[in-house]
């Protein structure tokens, strides 16, 4: 793997793509500009404003390629945030650029093909997903996602079909939100074949195994690390802000699994019916960070 590619953490939101981009960007040698290029909410980027809502790209406009190419290498200040590290060197030669995107999740070919970064697809379970959201108030966006879902089963033959998204209100909150986690990893994990060199990351893996599993990754995608990585990994748990967006003041092992205290058993069950087959494909694709008795053992996606 080249080390001056950049490189894109994508998942869907609140699966700790913020998270994991901060502890890349600790490493020597990497930048993290901190906003989404792809995220077309509010006064987000949206790709130099050519997306409104969830989007599943292939063919790029001449436009953005421009965008996301600038994006990419630094050179674009809108895609600067609160949430990056040591912008200033983003637009240096030598420097690898981490993007942080669950937009991208969608279009990680062309993405992977334009930009020629790496891609790492981080996933939560299904309840963490609904836990955060509702910390939020946020509701999946089921309406906006129901096209993308028809136009992706359209496009080619598909070995694995996304179901349908119902329509908001149909259908209860856990059940919504598991056939939106469902759509999103399932089409991202169809396309998963055209993204030279994607690691399938999970979230809970990584929160819960420590310096060796963060280490493992780290090697995996040549970066180096440092005592700033290790101090990312063990920094104390302090006051949770409910209304903040990202809570980045938390051991990361601590939040692995914190939102099970927030589900009741009826709707972990439910949300775990609708979402078996994707978790099982998810986990066959995984790439394993914390597997003592095999240190090069990967798996690929399917």
């Amino acid at each position: 793997m080249s080390r001056n590619t950049a490189i894109l953490v994508s998942g869907m939101p609140r699966s700790g793509n913020t998270w994991v981009a901060r502890l890349l960007a600790t490493a020597p040698g990497t930048a993290l500009t901190g906003r989404e290029p792809m995220n077309p909410r509010g006064r987000q980027y949206a790709l130099a404003r050519t997306l409104t809502g969830w989007s599943s790209l292939d063919s790029l406009t001449p436009r953005q390629t421009r965008a996301l190419r600038s994006a990419y290498r630094g050179t674009n200040p809108w895609v600067y945030s609160r949430y990056g590290r040591r912008q200033w060197a983003a637009v240096l030669p030598r420097t690898r650029n981490i993007l942080k995107d669950p937009f991208a999740m969608l279009s990680l070919p062309a993405v992977a093909r334009t930009t020629g970064a790496s891609a790492v697809l981080v996933y939560r379970h299904p309840g963490a997903a609904l836990a955060s959201y509702r910390r939020m108030g946020w509701q999946p966006d089921l309406d906006e996602l129901a096209p993308v879902v028809r136009a992706h089963n359209e496009a080619r033959t598909r070995s694995h079909p996304v179901d349908e998204q119902p329509r908001a209100g149909q259908v209860g909150e856990p059940e919504a939100m598991g056939r939106f986690w469902n759509a999103l990893y399932g089409m991202a994990l169809n396309d998963a074949g055209r993204v030279p060199g994607l690691l399938v990351v999970s979230h809970a893996e990584l929160a819960a195994g420590g310096e060796r599993a963060a280490r493992r990754l780290f090697t995996e995608l040549g970066l180096e690390w440092s005592e700033q990585s290790e101090a990312e990994l063990q920094q104390e748990t302090g006051a949770v802000d409910s209304g903040e967006l990202h809570n980045l003041h938390r051991r990361p092992s601590e939040v692995a699994d914190s939102w099970r205290a927030q589900l009741s058993s009826g709707e972990l069950e439910t949300i775990e019916a609708v979402t078996s087959d994707v978790r099982a494909r998810l986990e066959a694709a995984r790439f394993v960070l914390d597997d003592p008795a095999d240190e090069t053992t990967s798996r690929q996606p399917s």
